[in-house]
């Protein structure tokens, strides 16, 4: 997609897999803003994701060395943050310390006194701040909402969950909980309406493909406010592919968010049928248009000058990591 000079000028600070998605398919699929500039700690890296962009933009990002001269740039109004997760409340102070809009990816931070003191910097800013739920924007989750909301099944009673990636040779088992479940603690949240209030972790058997800081698979379990059990199992070494799942059990049926993007609802003694097909090899094939409508609601919010209501806000970011630090905890 061919970029205008009218469009706003966004930074990508951190070029893996997550940065090197949203320069890609913000250059590809979004109208109104451009990526204008590219931090990584490893240069070689952030020149090749900016000559990606070029070839669909034809517009050559700058690539900087230092993240306070992508900060201390003009023409970048916005900044993505996708570096590790280590280094995002930091990261994310810079950037409103500098008058930067930001969409900082999950998690806020990895540890709650972090999340606490970059949450209340946000607060007293004036910086347009998203976090990256994604979750939120793809359609079978916005599609489960809506039939959990409408009655027509009861009260949620249980809700089951399944992440699974193919393979994480640097992960740790407080990875599993701050950067796997916290995702499944957000959508919990989002779909409830209530905070998580308990946390606990139950280990599986371990993989010979786990390294010596990580216990794979485990089990987190979780209790609501209004009592739903939440049972969240994670496999960082899958091998044979990437899945997410959830099924909400209600008092009157079984709702289903299939591994490839599907809601199958079990009510009323019929069952839909089940997709089947290929697996992808990681999240950013599976949410790819939840990115996009992710990054479109993004641009929208920086030209409207308010964050659009879809997004993951510094609160909800603040509250998954105080929920994924009860899990820590009990490790």
């Amino acid at each position: 997609m061919i970029k205008s000079a009218k469009d706003i000028g966004i930074g990508i600070i951190g070029v893996g897999i997550m940065g090197r998605g949203h320069a890609l398919y913000l250059s590809d699929y979004v109208k109104g803003g451009k990526v204008v500039a590219i931090y990584d700690a490893n240069l070689v890296t952030a020149q090749k994701v900016a000559k990606e962009v070029f070839k669909k933009t034809k517009v050559l990002p700058k690539v900087y060395k230092e993240l306070s001269m992508i900060l201390d740039d003009q023409q970048v109004k916005a900044v993505i943050i996708a570096s590790p997760d280590h280094l995002h409340a930091n990261h994310l102070e810079q950037a409103i310390l500098a008058g930067k809009d930001v969409l900082c990816e999950k998690p806020l931070a990895s540890k709650e006194k972090d999340a606490r003191k970059v949450a209340k910097l946000v607060r007293n800013s004036k910086s347009i701040v998203g976090i990256g739920f994604m979750r939120r924007f793809d359609r079978p989750y916005q599609d489960l909402k809506k039939e959990i909301e409408s009655g027509k099944y009861g009260k949620v009673l249980q809700i089951r969950c399944t992440s699974r990636n193919v393979s994480s040779p640097t992960a740790t088992t407080a990875m599993l909980l701050t950067n796997v479940a916290v995702h499944e603690i957000d959508i919990i949240r989002w779909l409830l309406g209530e905070e998580i209030v308990s946390v606990g972790v139950n280990y599986a058997k371990k993989t010979r493909r786990a390294n010596s800081n990580l216990s794979d698979p485990i089990s987190v379990n979780c209790h609501t406010e209004s009592g739903v059990l939440v049972t969240i199992d994670i496999c960082a070494n899958s091998t044979y592919g990437y899945e997410v799942g959830m099924e909400v059990i209600t008092e009157n049926g079984s709702l289903v968010i299939e591994n490839l993007g599907q809601l199958n609802i079990a009510y009323n003694f019929k069952l839909s049928a089940r997709k089947g097909g290929t697996l992808h090899k990681n999240w950013m094939g599976r949410f790819k248009p939840a990115y996009i409508a992710e990054l479109t609601a993004f641009v929208n919010s920086l030209q409207k000058g308010k964050l659009d209501k879809n997004f993951a806000t510094v609160e909800d970011g603040l509250a998954a990591s105080i929920a994924c630090g009860l899990g820590v905890k009990k490790l």
